[in-house]
């Protein structure tokens, strides 16, 4: 049986702690990601999910339609996957409802940011805990251009009922707001770990 320390935290971890960062919807778990805690401070939370992690993620096929009806049905069982190269930097700041994910060397091979609209993430025992929000931006990495992700799967979780009317356009506000934070240059995360290096 999965046992993790979920209670609340209000001291940060140290940089090079070993964490968890775990999904969760409707009191259980959906996805444990072992991550390092490059930083956690006050104004921002770094963390580092490295190639050949194992973590614990529903069986089965993996988004779309499918996740949503799980989501709704509260029936899946975790089973152990590595988490492939490059490895996944994970960027915000306390409070916020999403993270910015970049892979180290972004630059040179075009990898978008990532913007994952979710919960904030909440600083517990084990680490941090979040959930999901289906819909997210890709950045390219100069900031010059945008696009939507997951629209479609975010329309049916609304229309399955998993969304309200007023939650979703709660979570759309968001991404605009982000939008409009990227189009004035003025990013809602440091772009400077985009040259980030996991080696020492």
């Amino acid at each position: 049986m999965l046992e993790l320390d979920l209670s609340d935290r209000t001291k940060p971890f140290t940089p090079g702690e070993k964490v968890v960062i775990v999904e969760v919807m409707n009191d259980k778990v959906w996805t444990v990601r072992p991550v390092t805690v490059i930083k956690d401070s006050a104004d921002e939370i770094a963390l580092w999910l490295a190639p050949g992690t194992v973590t614990l993620y529903p069986s089965g096929p993996q988004h779309g339609e499918h996740t949503v009806r799980q989501w709704i049905a509260g029936d899946w069982e975790l089973i152990n996957r590595t988490w492939g190269p490059p490895g996944k930097l994970r960027l915000t700041r306390p409070g916020d409802a999403f993270e910015v994910w970049a892979s180290p060397g972004m630059h040179d091979d075009g990898t978008a940011w990532y913007v994952n609209l979710q919960d904030p993430l909440r600083r517990v025992g084990a680490g941090f805990t979040t959930m999901d929000h289906l819909l997210d931006i890709l950045v390219s990495p100069d900031l010059q251009s945008w696009e939507w992700k997951d629209e479609a799967e975010f329309e049916f979780a609304q229309e399955a009922g998993l969304f309200s009317a007023s939650r979703a356009a709660e979570i759309r506000a968001l991404g605009l707001d982000i939008i409009q934070a990227v189009e004035t240059a003025q990013p809602p995360w440091d772009p400077s770990w985009a040259t980030w290096n996991p080696e020492p």
